[in-house]
């Protein structure tokens, strides 16, 4: 389950909401992010009543629906998450591949220091995060509005150091690259049993020990299989008195008195 607090205007050791000037040409019309709804829902359905799922838990066939909005990122530093699988939304926005890069590339410079305590808040609580971003019009680019949803996930060993993440952009991208603004934050915290080392997955299983022959009494007893080019080679293999060797040419005559 996760536990939410309540809107505050600044930001303070005890609050878990930041809200930040919204830009000039955004609505405060809601929106629908089906994208966010899509991954948050396999997320939760994944965890149960754990505060978290594991990375290789995650199947992307889970959310085909939402995977060109969805990337997962590796932590790198207490409030740093690098990306690692990003879909085609997370490239269109920069025009590039973001393989390797932080996540505070799609983010205004003003904007960093918000997200980046956000991703600290998700390590260490850990915590479910969902940011409302905008982005300025500017010349050929129209004003747009999104939500970024970062969800935590265990590695192999019990820690928290993977993420997954949906950028949601509604009515489009438009002409890339963009970058995003912070508006608002909203940090929830999560509870339940917390993530455990997960045994190593071995693809070949040690091999059963051999049936006992206690109830095979009625079977016929097998069969030793002889190869007939080892005992050809064996015969060659034997001593011939007085044999006469021929190589090509060459004539060997081989006397063991």
């Amino acid at each position: 389950m996760t536990t939410d607090t309540p809107l505050l205007p600044i930001r303070s050791a005890f609050s878990n909401v930041i809200t930040l000037g919204r830009n000039e040409g955004a609505d405060d019309a809601p929106l629908n992010f089906p994208a966010c709804r899509d991954l948050q829902a396999y997320w939760e359905a994944l965890r149960g009543t754990r505060q978290m799922p594991a990375r290789s838990e995650f199947d992307p066939r889970g959310i085909e629906q939402t995977l060109a909005c969805t990337f997962v990122a590796e932590k790198v530093a207490p409030s740093v998450a690098r990306i690692r699988v990003a879909g085609s939304v997370m490239n269109d926005a920069l025009g590039m591949d973001v393989r390797g890069m932080p996540i505070t590339a799609f983010f205004d410079p003003a904007s960093r220091d918000a997200l980046g305590e956000a991703t600290r808040d998700l390590f260490a609580s850990p915590a479910m995060v969902i940011l409302e971003l905008s982005a300025r019009r500017s010349f050929g680019r129209k004003p747009i509005r999104a939500r970024l949803l970062l969800l935590p996930m265990s590695d192999g060993e019990g820690n928290i150091s993977r993420l997954v993440g949906c950028l949601d952009i509604a009515g489009g991208l438009g002409k890339a690259p963009r970058r995003f603004e912070v508006t608002s934050l909203r940090r929830s915290e999560l509870s339940g049993t917390a993530p455990q080392a997960r045994p190593a997955h071995n693809p070949f299983p040690p091999r059963e020990a051999e049936p006992s022959t206690a109830g095979y009494a009625f079977a016929e007893a097998p069969m030793t299989f002889r190869s007939s080019r080892r005992a050809d080679t064996s015969a060659q293999e034997q001593p011939q008195e007085n044999s006469l060797i021929s190589r090509g040419g060459l004539r060997l005559v081989v006397s063991n008195d």
